[in-house]
Formats: structure tokens, sequence, C-alpha cells
């Protein structure tokens, strides 16, 4: 049975489709067979799995409210590790998927605004996780991170969301240029330049996230 996890978040632009095909990519190139579900309205892993040549990574298209089920349940057939990379806001689709979910990852960045929406994330997490009569593992993953100092507002955001008691990520994805060269050629970023930091970056944050899927399933 493969681990699946949905990104979400109760907005936009955190990051969750990077997320998806960043990790997703680089797993596959680690051995792990990794399958996308894209049902993200703009279908940026879509375009990203077209240009992609990578041995055992696969991204599913227009995925909806309609036909995510059984979406995930095929990917769980043939694929070691399922990533849904959901819309932003709160829908049936994500409540779905979340009920389908190992965990729950929320990308977000450092700033007020996107703190509260994480938040709205954690609440519709709890609404799933009553539906389907589990609590649901969720984890929230600081995105567009600026690497070196962490400015008063950032300091304050992160002390907030770590006292709201969940968990969070130890790695957090930095803000780097070469993420959008990722999507115009449709590489990960180590086939791109193996010695990029973005690469060891999101190699990272991938052992992590295999970690807490094991760590969960025992």
């Amino acid at each position: 049975m493969a681990g699946i996890i949905s990104m979400a978040s109760a907005k936009g632009g955190c990051s969750k489709t990077t997320l998806s095909v960043g990790l997703g990519a680089e797993l596959a190139l680690m051995g792990v067979k990794v399958t996308v579900l894209d049902a993200d309205l703009n279908q940026h892993a879509t375009k990203f799995g077209e240009k992609a040549a990578i041995t055992g990574f696969t991204v599913v298209g227009e995925v909806t409210e309609t036909n995510v089920l059984g979406e995930i349940r095929k990917a769980n057939e043939t694929s070691d590790l399922v990533i849904v990379d959901l819309p932003g806001g709160s829908s049936m689709l994500a409540l779905k998927a979340m009920q389908r979910s190992h965990l729950v990852v929320i990308p977000s960045q450092q700033s007020l605004l996107d703190a509260r929406d994480a938040i709205k994330t954690v609440d519709q997490i709890e609404d799933a996780s009553e539906a389907c009569g589990r609590v649901i593992p969720r984890a929230i993953l600081w995105s567009r991170v600026m690497q070196g100092f962490e400015s008063r507002p950032a300091k304050k955001v992160r002390a907030t969301v770590e006292g709201s008691g969940t968990p969070i990520f130890r790695a957090a994805l930095l803000n780097r240029v070469s993420l959008q060269e990722m999507f115009l050629v449709g590489k990960a970023l180590s086939q791109i330049n193996v010695k990029d930091p973005g690469a060891a970056n999101l190699k990272t944050i991938a052992e992590e996230l295999m970690s807490r899927l094991e760590a969960l399933a025992t």
C-alpha cells in the first residue's frame, strides 16, 4: 500500500504545486515510485509531467471532485507514494482527498496572513477527521523562506504557529530561482544541476517527509 499525502492550503500561491512536483521528482530519482494527482485548477503539475522523463514519476491531470477517490485508489495500487496537489480553498474535493491521506502537508509562508490561512486549513482537516472517524495527521511546512536573516515579523509568526500545537517540518522550502527553471524545462533540480543547493533542499524535505510517513505507519 502506498503512502498518500495531500498538499493543502486555504489559499493559493503557497508552493503546493512546487512541492508536489519538486519532491515527487526528487523521490523518483531516489527510487521511490511516485504519482502526483493534479487537482489544481491551473494544472501546472500536469504541464510539468508532459515534459518530464523521470523513471517512476507520473502526473495524472484533471483530477476533480467526481474522480478523485478513484484516481487515489488506482495510484495507490501502483505507486510507493501518492501526492495530491489540491486547489486553494475549502471544497468537497479537498475533504475527500484529506480523508484518504496518511498525512496532510500544509505549505505556508512566514507571514501573518499565510499563517492564518494555515490555521484555517487545520480546521478543514479537523472537519475531514470528524467525517471519516479518525485523526488525520498533518504538518505545516514553511515555504519561500529567505535564506540567512530571519525578520522580526517572521520570527513572531513562526513562534505563534509553533505555539498552536500543529506539527511543523524541521526543513523548510527555501526561496530559489532554480525552482522556476524546473517548470520551464520539465526536469528535477538535481537533473538540471546535481550541485544546485535547491536540489539538496528538496532532498532534505523529501527525506523528512518519508521519515514522517514511516513513523506514522508504525
